[in-house]
């Protein structure tokens, strides 16, 4: 018999026609129910109860997320120290590079943006608001990885895996632990390219008391970043922002 605790049935499919929505946009009902396998009176009960409790507007038969997702998702930032902290660098490192810009914290085992900028008004972007990726194959997830124990980084493979998503993706345990290596004696992390193909990104990890809070990217097409001199300029400009909301929060 499993230990586990259970889980509410009702309530996880709740969870999938939010995300439905949030995925798709302004949906119906039987759109959503083709999406979830649920039968149509079941997510309309669903759909229902979340417009009843004013999380989802229904305009000409369609449903889509009410403006209280905003207010939800300012205070999950506002509860990190580091978002507090960092936004105004990360804009300011954003201004500075035209480049887009990245606050990513480890949640779950994975890389999760916190905050995001991006200053060229491109439809590419390497992360997305609360986005999450596999820490092993993203600049900003290794540049954390970095800076956690051997035996959390293992615990963390062993959980999500080490899968590909080009060719140039790390997908050996080994080879993973050599780059962190590298990473902790640079102070610096790049994604050639491993987890979108054209994309390239540099990090560095923000470190207070040694323990990383985060990390902080700048990231574009890797055309943009092919030239020696404009990628060393890029490098020192993260780490500098860096090293600014580390004393930032010495001073508080």
């Amino acid at each position: 018999m499993s230990d586990s605790p259970k889980t509410i049935g009702a309530l996880e499919r709740s969870f999938d026609i939010v995300e439905t929505i949030e995925r798709l946009g302004p949906v119906g009902v039987s759109e959503i129910a083709a999406e979830v396998s649920l039968a149509k009176s079941t997510v309309y009960t669903h759909l229902h109860t979340l417009h009843e409790s004013g999380y989802l507007v229904k305009e000409n038969g369609a449903y889509r997320l009410s403006c209280q997702y905003l207010r939800l998702g300012a205070s999950v930032q506002h509860d990190f120290d580091i978002y507090r902290q960092g936004k105004a660098e990360l804009d300011s490192l954003a201004a500075e590079t035209g480049e887009r810009t990245n606050l990513v914290v480890e949640e779950g085992g994975r890389g999760t943006c916190v905050y995001a900028t991006n200053p060229s008004g491109s439809t590419e972007a390497y992360m997305s608001l609360g986005e999450q990726r596999p820490m092993h194959a993203t600049a900003t997830g290794k540049a954390i990885l970095a800076h956690l124990s051997e035996e959390r980084v293992d615990a963390i493979v062993d959980e999500h895996g080490l899968p590909e998503f080009t060719a140039k993706t790390i997908t050996s345990r080994a080879a993973l632990h050599e780059e962190l290596a590298e990473i902790r004696d640079s102070g610096v992390s790049f994604d050639n390219e491993e987890s979108v193909e054209g994309l390239c990104c540099i990090a560095t990890a923000v470190l207070v008391e040694d323990e990383p809070l985060g990390s902080i990217s700048v990231s574009g097409p890797c055309s943009q970043f092919a030239e020696p001199d404009r990628r060393e300029q890029l490098q020192e400009a993260v780490q500098d922002t860096a090293n600014v909301i580390q004393l930032d929060f010495m001073l508080t």
